[in-house]
């Protein structure tokens, strides 16, 4: 008898094991049946566009469903996506009952800048950016795509800039008590006027994410003419390449700005990669990354009286490489170098 239930249960553990194993090698083969036309897709706002499920092998198909992310920036409905203000959606197409879904990220904007856009031009497509600017109203995004755009026009708008991977702007200023929102923007210095590679003026605000500041980037990519003689040996100074900015800094937040908020930013090759101004507003400057550069984070809190300005927020969790001095900190009373205590130093 006691032999007989053994069999019986040997007999069950395997049948349940097979069953297991027969819904993991479904859940994995139609893991391998579905995928969508695009991966990433950029929209302008009233913009539809369709999305296609492509299963594998041809002449296959399966009951699925589609969902949005952030249905206020994008809708979708039996694939077909409708653009409804600025921002990302993750548009899912997902097989029914099954966990296995494939996704693309939808990119919408009001204005659109790509020098492929030169010649044919309309309301929501520029070739540079001070077409998109002078166009914009406040709370558009705009949306570069990737190349070197000079700037002349002043961020006077509160709006959001958004670049695809490889997008550089050189002499950004923000002005008229703006605040822009920058996320994943490089920054170049592009001429000798320029005293920043972004300036945040009196009143404005700035906020960074996963932007990049590189000196040089533009008069030394490989091809050029800078780049050719530094390789050949030709210019024996580093002051006789094309610089740009003499200032050498790559961010300045002028006296009286309205509010910083950065994370995620990259700063190589800068003299002084963040330069903060005395005001009395809220910052908070976390998780970024300072490689060669003298000093990193410049703050100066000094009023033109002997008080201090009430400047606060917080300065941490920054990685510095290659770096001379981390912080400088300039205050009533004194210099302090070392990690920024705005409570301990304010005030004195």
């Amino acid at each position: 008898m006691k032999k007989a239930v053994a069999i019986l249960m040997a007999a069950l553990a395997c049948l349940t094991a097979a069953c297991t194993y027969k819904d993991d090698a479904q859940e994995k083969e139609y893991a391998q049946y579905v995928r969508l036309s695009e991966s990433v897709k950029f929209m302008v706002t009233g913009e539809e566009a369709d999305l296609h499920a492509v299963f594998t092998p041809r002449g296959t198909a399966y009951e699925v469903e589609w969902e949005s992310d952030a249905p206020a920036v994008a809708q979708v409905e039996e694939g077909r996506v409708r653009a409804l203000s600025g921002g990302r959606a993750q548009i899912a197409v997902k097989i029914v009952n099954t966990t296995h879904k494939a996704v693309c990220e939808v990119i919408v904007s009001e204005k659109q800048v790509s020098e492929k856009f030169a010649g044919r031009e309309d309301a929501a497509h520029f070739s540079s950016p001070d077409g998109a600017l002078a166009a914009c109203e406040d709370g558009d995004t705009v949306l570069f795509f990737r190349g070197y755009y000079a700037c002349g026009e002043k961020v006077d708008k509160n709006v959001k800039l958004l670049g695809e991977q490889g997008v550089f702007i050189g002499g950004l200023t923000v002005a008229d008590g703006a605040c822009v929102s920058l996320e994943n923007i490089g920054f170049y210095t592009s001429s000798a006027a320029d005293t920043a590679s972004l300036t945040v003026e009196e009143g404005c605000g700035a906020v960074l994410e996963n932007c990049r500041f590189i000196y040089d980037v533009k008069e030394l990519l490989p091809g050029s003419d800078a780049f050719e003689e530094k390789e050949q040996g030709k210019q024996e100074k580093e002051e006789e390449l094309p610089r740009g900015a003499k200032g050498r800094t790559a961010l300045t937040l002028e006296p009286g700005f309205a509010e910083l908020k950065m994370s995620g930013c990259a700063f190589s090759g800068y003299e002084c990669a963040l330069d903060v101004l005395p005001s009395d507003a809220e910052i908070f400057v976390r998780d970024n990354t300072f490689t060669d550069c003298a000093v990193a984070i410049r703050v100066d809190v000094r009023a033109e009286n002997t008080q201090n300005t009430a400047l606060h927020g917080i300065i941490q969790s920054n990685v510095f490489s290659g770096v001379e001095h981390p912080t400088v900190f300039n205050y009533n009373g004194g210099l302090y170098m070392g990690k920024l205590k705005f409570d301990d130093y304010i005030k004195k």
